[in-house]
């Protein structure tokens, strides 16, 4: 690309960094797309209009990389890398996150066994601090803030840029769907996979005890003769397709966005597991985009269905990583106290442990549990979500903090490395402008 598309990219970057500097007071994001599953308080916060950072600057497939705007959306992304035959290492599940969220926030797809998450494919990053300066960090120059930054949610900065590093992709995948009745056989499998990954992304899902199915997908560059590559994108749902096949077929995008169709399976909370409303809704509403707006809306009128079959119900949205030695047991104790079902199986690595607010340890693979469905309760509010995170310490994991928390603050932070926290909010935001990380995650600031 040119350098027209930097010094555009530069001139976006400095309209919002003036913004900033000529503002006062506490600021926060203004943005049309949110994976955030947490309600924002009301606050006298001044909004930052970040909406024009959504560009892709240019996409180097030699050195393998793209640099991107924070508000680029990973489908944008993948539209521009696909046609090079790149990929980003890492492409999480739903068309609507940002990259920019998914740095600030932790992101993870099937790739992650073999790449770990989305931080841990980032090789650069420009963050705009509270003063208006725009700090490049990367781990030779300013380590502290490149390895603060994810898990951090917008209380250091924003991103303006984000290198992003990219894989050779093939134009179809092969899927391979194994049942499996014994949760310790799966998660030995998935063991050897990741020590010695045989395939290109992998991920599974729990249905119920005894009923789990494990999705092994390899690149492969052509179909065989008289076989046309499955389309989950209206009429079929592909979480359904986990339980009837053995072996499938998707290009490389309709892979890479298979769960975004059915928000996984959580469109079942609007009906759209009806084929009337798929056929009312039609092919492009059938998207993560479509319910995000039904979710805003539904936190003012109730909407969906589950909320006038089950009144009385707590939402349990949340992701959580477990060492894979535990992961048995945090499933069955899962079952036990909360219930959910399905749920993603998603294993990942951690290539380094740096990462200051999402440490994990590199000596084994963990496995992301994903869970997203109300529970019926007549417990206080809060009560099973607190129940998530007793179950996440009790096993030896870390929850990310894109949704409900209930954490005590002394709590929060012996999850969350306080003093390197401090330290960094003390070079970006000394005054105060952007929300603390506890602030935010827990009281929803």
């Amino acid at each position: 690309m040119s350098e027209s598309e930097w010094s555009a990219h530069r001139a976006r970057v400095d309209a919002m960094a003036a913004a900033l500097a000529d503002s006062e007071g506490p600021v926060r994001l203004r943005k049309s797309t949110s994976n955030l599953f947490r309600p924002r308080a009301d606050s006298e916060r001044t909004e930052l209009d970040a909406a024009a950072l959504n560009h892709v600057i240019e996409i180097d497939p030699e050195a393998g990389h793209a640099d991107v705007e924070g508000m680029t959306t990973y489908a944008d992304l993948v539209d521009a890398t696909l046609p090079h035959g790149l990929a980003p290492a890492i492409v999480p599940e739903l068309k609507s996150i940002t990259v920019g969220g998914a740095v600030t926030g932790v992101g993870i797809e099937s790739s992650g066994f073999r790449y770990g998450l989305v931080h841990d494919t980032v090789r650069e990053l420009d963050v705009l601090v509270a003063d208006g300066r725009v700090l490049t960090c990367s781990p030779g120059r300013r380590p502290e803030l490149f390895y603060g930054f994810p898990n951090s949610y917008g209380s250091l900065g924003y991103a303006t840029r984000v290198r992003v590093g990219l894989i050779p992709v093939s134009p179809y995948v092969r899927l391979t769907h194994t049942g499996y009745s014994d949760p310790e056989a799966l998660f030995a499998a998935i063991g050897e996979e990741c020590a010695n990954p045989t395939c290109d992304y992998l991920d599974g899902v729990y249905f119920g005890p005894g009923e789990f199915v494990l999705t092994c997908a390899h690149f492969v560059e052509s179909l065989p003769e008289d076989t046309r590559p499955g389309d989950y994108t209206w009429m079929r749902q592909y979480w359904q397709s986990l339980r009837t096949k053995d072996h499938d077929y998707l290009t490389i995008h309709d892979y890479l966005w298979r769960w975004d169709t059915d928000w996984f399976w959580c469109s079942k909370n609007v009906g759209a597991q009806f084929k009337p409303v798929r056929l009312l809704l039609g092919r492009k509403r059938l998207n993560s985009v479509t319910y995000q707006k039904i979710m805003r809306a539904s936190r003012r009128w109730p909407l969906s269905l589950v909320q006038h079959i089950r009144p009385r119900t707590e939402s349990v949205i949340q992701d959580v990583d477990i060492p894979i030695a535990n992961a048995a047991g945090f499933l069955a104790d899962f079952e036990a106290e909360i219930g959910i079902r399905p749920v993603w199986i998603c294993p990942f690595v951690a290539p380094d442990d740096r990462f200051s607010l999402f440490r994990l340890r590199t000596d084994t693979p963990y496995i992301n549990f994903g869970f997203w469905d109300m529970v019926r309760s007549s417990e206080p509010d809060g009560h099973y979500n607190a129940r998530v995170e007793d179950l996440v310490a009790k096993h030896g994991g870390k929850k990310s903090l894109y949704s409900r928390s209930t954490y005590d603050e002394t709590t929060f932070w012996t999850e969350y490395d306080r003093s390197a926290y401090k330290a960094l909010k003390h070079e970006c935001d000394p005054d105060g402008r952007f929300p603390g990380l506890y602030a935010k995650a827990v009281h929803q600031g």
